[in-house]
């Protein structure tokens, strides 16, 4: 506990800056540190597989490169975006590009059936999964950081918070078992109390943005430089909607953050399980690998980033 604590602390001390300044020097690192985490997640995977099966070298640099290529793919849907003013989701140009690229994509997945012996259609799922759950997952988080700090702070809290609140409602209170083949220590009773208190403080943080970081107030002039009032201000038209009305919305979709949080836990335990792992890597002591600390948020990111982008077709800001 007292490892996992202090890597904790390291690595709030190294991600907090880079995921709240916003500067170019610091924008860059942020990307470069993404980068990295995608070529980690890549191989921790990639490791986990060979549980079962030996993989040819070639087939993992093929798959890393276009798990990393995906990540970019995603990325390169942003246009003519200044990061500083934390633009709205309207600045986004969709173009054939992810298209195409996605389709050169399956061809090399495909292909390696052709030119790497031992390569099965089974290994083509195992593939696919890296790309799509690491290269979409992390490519998410960047697409959330360009819409702003306040979405980051955002899903980690819905993270955290249920996390936390499940653990400790889970222990005082679990009697009834939710997926006991997959993780026996959870709990149902865990799993509704990280969902209503997740909820609840990350909402909070959504409705009372302005309030919580005033710009004259603790950390304001950093993470809240433009004085905005809740999580859809200058983001969607919502944004100028009495805060009930927002709330009607905000709600519910943070709701449904704690649910995927907790169903992007179990999807990694049951990865872990299946392949006998009890981490996915050792690269942060006591907490595992990149995949380890990252699999709840990546779950949220994804689904925030299709409900965001969504939400501002909708009710764009012209």
């Amino acid at each position: 506990m007292k490892q996992r604590i202090i890597t904790g602390i390291i690595l709030a001390l190294l991600l907090v800056p880079i995921v709240s300044i916003n500067h170019p020097v610091v924008f860059i690192i942020f990307q470069i540190v993404l980068i990295a985490a995608v070529i980690i997640a890549s191989y921790e995977m990639l490791h986990m597989y060979e549980k079962e099966k030996k993989i040819n070298i070639w087939v993992k640099i093929v798959i890393v490169l276009t798990t990393i290529v995906t990540y970019f793919n995603v990325g390169g849907l942003v246009n003519q975006i200044n990061f500083y003013k934390e633009p709205s989701f309207h600045l986004i140009t969709f173009t054939l590009q992810p298209v195409v690229i996605t389709s050169f994509i399956t061809v090399i997945m495909l292909a390696l059936l052709v030119f790497v012996d031992d390569f099965s259609g089974a290994d083509i799922g195992k593939a696919f999964t890296i790309v799509n759950y690491v290269g979409l997952g992390f490519a998410s988080i960047t697409m959330l950081r360009y819409m702003g700090v306040r979405f980051i702070i955002y899903i980690a809290l819905i993270a955290s918070m249920t996390d936390i609140f499940a653990y400790f409602v889970g222990v005082k209170f679990g009697k009834h078992k939710m997926a006991p083949n997959i993780s026996p220590k959870k709990s149902w009773e865990g799993a509704i109390g990280g969902t209503i208190m997740g909820t609840l403080i990350a909402s909070s943080f959504a409705l009372f943005y302005g309030n919580i970081f005033t710009p004259d107030g603790f950390l304001g002039e950093l993470l809240n430089p433009d004085r905005y009032m809740t999580i859809f201000d200058n983001f969607t038209t919502l944004g100028n909607e009495p805060l009930h009305i927002q709330a009607m919305i905000i709600i519910p979709i943070t709701l449904l953050g704690t649910i995927a949080g907790q169903i992007g836990d179990l999807v990694a335990s049951k990865f872990k399980r299946t392949y006998q792992i009890k981490d996915f890597g050792k690269i942060m002591p006591g907490h595992g690998g990149v995949l380890d600390r990252f699999d709840s948020i990546l779950f949220i990111g994804l689904l925030f980033l299709g409900i965001f982008i969504a939400i501002t077709v909708a009710y764009p800001i012209i």
